[in-house]
C-alpha cells in the first residue's frame, strides 16, 4: 500500500497544482475584466465631465498676467 501511495504521489501533485493554475487564470481573467469595466467607466466620466465642462485655456493676456518668478530672501 505504501509503495501505491509513492507512486502514485507525484500524479497527485501534479494534478493539485493542475487545479491550482486554472483556478489562478479564472481568478486573473476576472480582475481583468473588472479592472477593463472601472477603466471604462472612469474614462467615459472624464469624457463627458470634459466635453460639457471644458477646463479653462489660457489666453496670452493671462499668460502675462501670471507671473512665474520666485523670489527667495531671508527676513532678519
Amino acid at each position: 500500500m505504501n509503495n501505491l501511495f509513492q507512486r502514485l504521489m507525484p500524479f497527485l501533485f501534479l494534478g493539485i497544482m493542475l487545479v491550482v493554475l486554472v483556478a489562478g487564470l479564472i481568478l486573473l481573467s476576472y480582475l481583468l475584466i473588472w479592472g477593463a469595466i472601472v477603466g471604462l467607466v472612469l474614462f467615459l466620466i472624464a469624457w463627458i465631465r470634459e466635453k460639457f465642462f471644458p477646463t479653462r485655456q489660457l489666453t496670452k493676456s493671462d499668460k502675462k498676467r501670471t507671473s512665474n518668478r520666485i523670489i527667495d530672501h531671508e527676513d532678519k
